[in-house]
């Protein structure tokens, strides 16, 4: 696939309204920019810890940005009040290497503000829909990081590898998609939960992911900045060829996540009873992405990746499997870049989209 495809992207007509949270992050803010664009029609809910960008929306009735910490019921409760919200798109969170650095504060966001978000989703449709209404449909963010006993050289079939998580990471993302399916299973909520892959190539400033480098290394160069390669202690190393990655253009990955809103119920749950999907992906290596930025950045811009090697960076990157097996998600309708292509793809998005087409 050389690009991603829009028009199946039917949202169920009583979806008037929908909710994004961590709308102020880059996968929030490029998924209400596709909702945007793609539903003139449908009143967008935005919320995040600080206030999400409005992305030239003046109308308050079409956008409705919302700076709201959920882990306060009186905030969160002032999410939903007034509102007939028939979609909530669960994205916020901590990543993978700040959960890992601060255990309380992992837990409090990644488990406890969803476990009150979707109690909060719950409670109002109960207060605001007629019994006879179709569930809104909730579509949980979640992470391939549950799984563990792997290694970037494993290949996962999600059908036979048990979840076992081996970072905080990836038990809290695992426990929300219990609650999650839970909340399905007993008919409060249309649940979804999505394992995604590492989205690239992300502009903005490196966040606290263990992954954050496989986009710094193209993003900081192309701007003239320097960026670490924490997996390898230079080019000769080893590593750069050992540590396969699962990733997803942008562009692909958001239109996954809504499709997985759009998708029928049956169909999900025929092929995973949680109602949980992995996303597909496409596999490249550090050295891919140094190779690349050779392409469209120059010798002066290999000279900006700083190679040292952080063990705590490498303790969880050693915990994630290098592919996994698509066939699933691919049958219920979600797509995937071109192997050989679609990793260029992402980097030319970047350049032409963050950096005007051009390089510095």
């Amino acid at each position: 696939m050389s690009a991603p495809t829009y028009e199946a992207l039917k949202l169920p007509s009583f979806v008037e309204t929908v909710l994004v949270t961590g709308a102020g992050g880059f996968v929030g803010q490029k998924l209400v920019l596709l909702l945007l664009k793609l539903y003139p029609n449908l009143r967008i809910i935005a919320t995040d810890i600080i206030e999400p960008p409005n992305h030239g929306i003046t109308d308050a009735k079409r956008l409705r940005n919302v700076k709201a910490d959920l882990g306060k019921p009186e905030e969160l409760k002032g999410v939903f009040e007034g509102e007939k919200v028939g979609g909530v798109f669960a994205l916020h969170g901590i990543m993978s290497g700040g959960s890992e650095a601060n255990f309380p504060l992992g837990y409090s966001v990644n488990i406890d503000s969803h476990r009150a978000l979707l109690d909060a989703a719950h409670k109002h449709a109960e207060a605001t829909f007629p019994k006879d209404h179709p569930r809104p449909i909730y579509v949980f963010a979640s992470s391939l990081a549950v799984y563990g006993a792997v290694t970037p050289q494993s290949v996962v079939d999600p059908k036979t590898k048990p979840v076992v998580p081996e970072s905080s990471y990836g038990v809290q993302k695992h426990c929300v998609e219990m609650i999650v399916y839970d909340y399905g299973r007993k008919g409060y909520l249309d649940t979804r939960t999505v394992r995604l892959v590492t989205v690239t190539v992300r502009p903005g400033a490196p966040s606290s992911a263990a992954s954050s480098y496989i986009s710094g290394m193209i993003r900081e160069p192309l701007q003239g900045q320097e960026s670490p390669c924490p997996i390898a202690d230079s080019l000769e190393d080893p590593a750069l060829d050992y540590y396969l990655t699962w990733v997803g253009r942008t562009k692909t990955v958001i239109r996954n996540i809504l499709w997985a809103a759009v998708l029928d119920e049956g169909d999900l749950k025929g092929v995973s009873q949680e109602r949980i999907v992995n996303l597909p992906g496409i596999q490249i290596t550090p050295r891919q992405i140094i190779e690349t930025l050779l392409k469209y950045g120059g010798q002066d811009k290999l000279k900006l990746i700083k190679f040292k090697k952080d063990p705590a960076v490498i303790k969880i990157c050693d915990t994630w499997a290098g592919a996994f097996d698509n066939t699933d998600a691919l049958k219920l309708g979600f797509e995937v870049d071109d192997p050989k292509t679609g990793y260029e793809g992402a980097v030319q998005d970047f350049i032409e989209e963050e950096l005007g087409g051009k390089v510095a």
